[in-house]
């Protein structure tokens, strides 16, 4: 995640007296039975009951985007939900409404075999450490069977309904979601574009969050194209028509509604999908398309976000692997050239594991709006503008942008594949905690340095600058002497959007002190091992023994067992600056590589001061090949 904004929250305060209804009216609602589905459709209840060689991941290797782990969670006592295994899950998102910034959202669930059917929605995103409460922005929510008799529910906490199926062995769900916020994690729709957020819209059985599921978009009338990680289920240009006959019928193409497979059986790798609506198409521009996509779980579908409306794709390959440029309201500029550095930055990245997680990659590019989100084999980043300048001809802005795209693509290693092992399988319900955001984020900004500077886009001296600035963004403020990396990972979930005057005084940023500690740690390895090993070599272990051997995330004591290994020498006093307010001793690290940090006292008073990484005059042979080979050389 990069964000570069923080959001100004309201509390909304209520009287004692109507505190007090809400509070009774909750209290006799969960106290509730369900009795089933009626022709009717009334609630009716009864009291008194509980509510290396760069190579794209070999076909057996282990996460792949769309085969991430993912988890299921113990469903509450005394409500016995279907055997996820049983249940065919389809979605239909309509976007005829977007006038009013609406979707329409269907869910038909075939296979349910209990009388209780308990449904969720998540509260957060992954990636976006805050609880948005997604529920907020649903209401009209209806549930049938399939005779289309209304099936009772009862809301018995602020994202979970417990329906009463009635012995009904299918069941139809529909509500409607409010999307108005321009927001990397939330969903948004108009006449000229949907930004979907599944997590936002989506509900789903408890107990099913191994289960796969289907998603076809309804695109508004006029739209062509549609962006994103998922893998497409319908035939090879994707989009069709939709027509108005009783039933709303699929018009299905040649291929039928299967998987569109090449030789090898393996879906098309075809994640952005546009038909032109013209006359020779046979579609009129009144009518709408559809497309329908396929996640294999729901932590799946819960981490690949959909762009769709007519954004331009661009299309350039790595490897033979196909990577998309989706931008909204594109600027000038020469798409050639443009294709080649956005190709240049994934080569880099690459580069320093050695294998690609994904079969096709797409960054989703959109204008007014902050901030950017990684995702399993896609990233969604805002440019901040009306417009879609995202190449810019500024160098200065051009390097800014560029290290904000290597951050978010790098992601797809660091926290989406080399991740905590905390952070995933998610609990959708509540918070996720971690002390190691320090390492997933921090070091992420560290590394998009590096991988700025060996894609030739950064400079030593650039790189030494931008450095600069993240110690100083935390060791110039006395939060500082506050708040450990640690705990800033650890208290993200109430402190990161929640900026205040005083939170320089008791907080700091993961971001930055972990880029700091980051580069201490790299240069640690470095000299122990006598240039031998780096940071890299600690972030293959991590992707290709936790990851890919092993299936899952490491603990913090793993993470430390690595390096300290890489480095072959205990590195307690490091690893106790992350969990302490200890002022790191950047001088005698620093000086592996020929370096030192100088401060500057601030330029007027009450003002911050500055810490600058300097080059030493005179080097030793030891001390140039670890610069030289960490702040590489651009022509």
């Amino acid at each position: 995640m990069n964000i570069k904004f923080r959001p100004v929250t309201k509390a909304s305060r209520y009287g004692l007296l109507t505190l007090t209804v809400i509070l009774l009216f909750y209290a006799s609602v969960t106290s509730a039975t369900l009795t089933g589905c009626s022709a009717g459709g009334k609630l009716s209840v009864t009291t008194g009951s509980p509510a290396p060689t760069v190579l794209p991941a070999s076909a057996g290797s282990p996460a792949p985007a769309g085969s991430t782990a993912s988890a299921s969670f113990p469903a509450p006592a005394g409500s016995p939900a279907s055997a996820p295994a049983d249940l065919m899950i389809n979605y239909r998102i309509s976007m005829d409404d977007a006038v009013n910034h609406n979707f329409r959202v269907t869910m038909t669930i075939d296979g349910v075999s209990a009388d209780t059917l308990v449904l969720k929605m998540p509260v957060w995103t992954p990636g976006y450490y805050w609880i948005q409460n997604y529920p907020k922005n649903l209401s009209r929510q209806e549930i049938r069977d399939a005779a289309g008799r209304e099936c009772h529910f009862l809301k018995s906490s602020k994202n979970i309904w417990k329906v009463a199926t009635g012995g009904a062995g299918s069941l139809t769900a529909s509500w409607i979601v409010y999307g108005n916020s321009h927001s990397v994690a939330d969903a948004f729709i108009d006449t000229t574009h949907a930004f979907i957020v599944p997590a936002a819209l989506f509900l789903y059985p408890e107990d099913a969050i191994k289960s796969p599921s289907r998603v076809t978009l309804d695109l508004y009338p006029g739209w062509t194209t549609v962006s994103t990680g998922l893998e497409p289920v319908t035939g090879s240009d994707g989009l069709e028509p939709v027509t108005t006959a009783a039933g709303r019928e699929k018009a299905i193409n040649s291929a039928g509604n299967k998987p569109v497979t090449n030789a090898a059986g393996i879906v098309k790798a075809t994640t952005t999908v546009r038909k032109p609506v013209t006359a020779d198409s046979g579609v009129a521009p009144a009518q709408r398309l559809e497309q329908t996509f396929s996640a294999s779980c729901y932590d799946v579908l819960f981490d690949s976000p959909v762009l769709a409306g007519n954004q331009e794709v661009m299309t350039f390959t790595v490897n033979t692997v196909p990577h998309h440029i989706a931008v909204l309201n594109p600027g000038s500029y020469d798409r050639e050239a443009l294709k080649r550095d956005y190709a240049r930055v994934v080569e880099s990245a690459v580069s320093i594991i050695g294998e690609m997680p994904y079969s096709h990659y797409t960054f989703l590019i959109m204008g007014q709006g902050m901030g950017g989100l990684e995702h399993l084999n896609s990233m969604a980043v805002f440019t901040g503008r009306e417009d879609g300048d995202i190449y810019p001809a500024d160098r200065r802005s051009f390097r800014g942008w560029m290290e904000f795209i290597a951050h978010e693509f790098f992601h797809l290693y660091n926290i989406k594949t080399i991740r905590p092992i905390a952070l995933g399988p998610f609990d959708y319900d509540r918070e996720n905690y971690t002390n190691m955001l320090w390492v997933s984020e921090g070091f992420t900004v560290y590394y998009e340095n590096i991988i700025m500077n060996r894609a030739g886009f950064m400079t030593r001296d650039e790189m030494l600058e931008s450095l600069s600035r993240s110690i100083s963004a935390y060791e110039s403020i006395p939060g500082s002497r506050v708040q450990s990396a640690t705990l800033s990972s650890f208290d993200t979930w109430i402190n990161f959007f929640s900026f205040s005057e005083n939170s320089q005084n008791t907080t700091i940023s993961y971001y930055d002190k972990g880029c700091g500690l980051g580069l201490l740690l790299d240069l640690k390895i470095r000299q122990s091992s006598g240039n031998s090993k780096s940071l890299d070599d600690v972030m293959r272990t991590l992707y290709y023994d936790y990851h890919k051997k092993l299936g899952r995330g490491f603990t913090d004591g793993e993470f430390r067992a690595e390096c300290e290994k890489a480095a072959g020498t205990d590195l307690g006093e490091l690893f106790g600056w992350a969990s302490s307010t200890v002022r790191p001793d950047y001088d005698r690290y620093l000086d592996y590589a020929g370096l030192y940090l100088k401060e500057e006292a601030p330029p007027a008073p009450g003002g911050r001061a500055r810490f600058v990484i300097m080059k030493k005059e005179k080097m030793t042979p030891e001390q140039e090949l670890i610069f030289k080979d960490l702040f590489r050389q651009v022509n």
